[in-house]
């Protein structure tokens, strides 16, 4: 893999160095990235059907209950395969994977978290402050088929991009 979560050394091993330590620590990478990193190496090793894990680049995933995130490099979730999918989701029993491409445009995680409903519209929003907020507009009635709550997909877009957003239904 061309990126990883945390030093592949500290992967492999088991042992985090002080520097992935204090990561781990503070909130910046979690047990669940450091295993999910570890399996995702030995599959790329061991199995031939998986060496297109050498092309990709795996930044984050967040475990969202029974709904896995995982970001990863531009163009990258292309590359995954339905095998790979499956085998993560039963692995780690898990119901739904959303795979998001790195960035710090909310445009593309709002689409990727909403995935297969529209996103209305997405405005920037210049406060007084000099800040920029944006205002992403959902469809109302898409509202009960989204895997997360409004609240949830505004602390996601956050996590993921930096970015505060607020989300509304029209």
């Amino acid at each position: 893999m061309k990126v990883l979560p945390a030093d592949k050394t500290c992967i492999n091993s088991g042992f985090l160095c002080s520097n992935c330590q204090a990561r781990l620590d503070a909130g910046d990478i979690t047990e669940f990235e450091i295993d999910l990193a570890k399996d995702l190496i030995q599959l790329e090793e061991e199995e031939e059907k998986f060496a297109f894990l050498r092309d990709i680049s795996f930044y984050k995933a967040i475990d969202y209950e029974d709904v896995v995130i995982i970001v990863v490099a531009k163009k990258d979730k292309l590359k995954i395969s339905q095998e790979l999918i499956d085998w993560i989701k039963e692995t780690y029993e898990i119901d739904e994977i959303i795979f998001v491409e790195k960035t710090n445009k909310p445009r593309p995680v709002v689409e990727a978290l909403i995935n297969p409903y529209k996103l209305v519209s997405l405005n920037e929003i210049f406060l007084a402050t000099g800040d920029i907020q944006f205002r992403a507009v959902l469809w109302e009635d898409d509202k009960e088929h989204f895997l997360f709550t409004q609240e949830e997909i505004e602390e996601l877009i956050f996590e993921l991009t930096g970015n505060i957003t607020r989300v509304e239904f029209q």
